[in-house]
């Protein structure tokens, strides 16, 4: 059976992949604005290669584990649709797997060891955690959003891990992030009730209904905002973003409401396929705000 790369690049989820580039390069951006002047721009490009292979194996994982559950809640993706056979979804992500680790052996081990763990997690996740409704969705919740802290690590290594008066912009967006994308796993439950109750998955919509998802959703949404005041009160951003934020939570209410007013697979979907942008728009704003003070810090 021939398969097209078009196929393939679906399976990594092109979009995530998109987003998680940008985390990296934020977190480099944020970690050390000189690096991209003082490495040669082949380690930068090998710093995205290694987040998005392995990402890309987690996805494609998920759906070698998810053949039978993607019929009734995805039956366009490549497995169930019989576009890509399960043999050659195992090839392909032995082919990442090779990519993202030559490529992270010239990056020094901490931001390698970042990933590594991630990888871990989200396999586990694909294996075990995701039939266990909420702490599946807090394990992929975390997951994306780690790429900010690998970002950081290529940059600084774990000089600002701790303590947290070293933080960088990064750790506070992966702390955000973490929120958001909780949320999002939340909403997708909404999404897929059906054959998630079929299958034995316990999200927080099986087991205690729609509505309560949504109103957790909204719960993880006003903790996300309330994170977002900190690195406003210590300085660590500006005033840009303090803009970029309150469009950023006007937006995310803006879609989350519907959903917790009638929560069903319209709303849910809708709030899921729109916070991404959102996402991507208030990473925006973060690298204008900090580049803008990075300047007027130089002039």
């Amino acid at each position: 059976m021939d398969v097209a790369v078009v196929d393939l690049m679906k399976m990594m989820r092109p979009t995530d992949a998109l987003i998680t580039s940008a985390m990296v390069i934020a977190g480099i951006w944020f970690s050390d604005p000189n690096f991209f002047l003082s490495v040669n721009w082949w380690k930068f490009i090998l710093a995205t290669i290694v987040p998005i292979s392995y990402i890309g194996i987690a996805m494609v994982h998920n759906d070698i584990i998810d053949e039978e559950i993607d019929k009734i809640n995805a039956p366009h993706r490549a497995i169930p649709s019989g576009k890509v056979s399960i043999r050659q979804a195992k090839i392909y992500c032995w082919v990442l797997f090779a990519v993202g680790t030559i490529a992270g052996i010239w990056l020094g081990l901490q931001p390698v060891i970042i990933m590594a763990l991630t990888l871990v997690l989200s396999l586990f996740y694909n294996t075990s955690l995701k039939k266990t409704g909420f702490l599946g969705n807090i394990s992929v919740g975390i997951t994306a959003p780690s790429a900010f802290l690998y970002g950081d690590a290529v940059a600084s290594g774990w000089e600002n891990f701790w303590p947290t008066a070293n933080w960088s912009p990064a750790l506070y967006l992966f702390l955000v992030s973490s929120f958001l994308n909780t949320s999002r796993e939340v909403s997708k439950g909404i999404m897929d009730i059906e054959g998630d109750a079929e299958y034995g998955v316990m999200t927080i919509a099986v087991k205690f209904g729609p509505r309560m998802a949504a109103w957790l959703v909204s719960l993880l949404l006003f903790f996300a905002a309330l994170l977002v005041i900190i690195p406003v009160i210590n300085g660590t951003f500006g005033y840009l973003f303090i803009i970029g934020a309150s469009v950023f939570i006007f937006l995310i209410v803006k879609t989350a409401i519907p959903m917790v007013q009638e929560p069903n697979y319209t709303t849910a979907k809708n709030f899921k396929s729109k916070l991404l942008p959102h996402m991507f728009f208030a990473l925006v704003i973060s690298l204008l705000d900090f580049t803008v003070q990075e300047f007027t810090q130089l002039y």
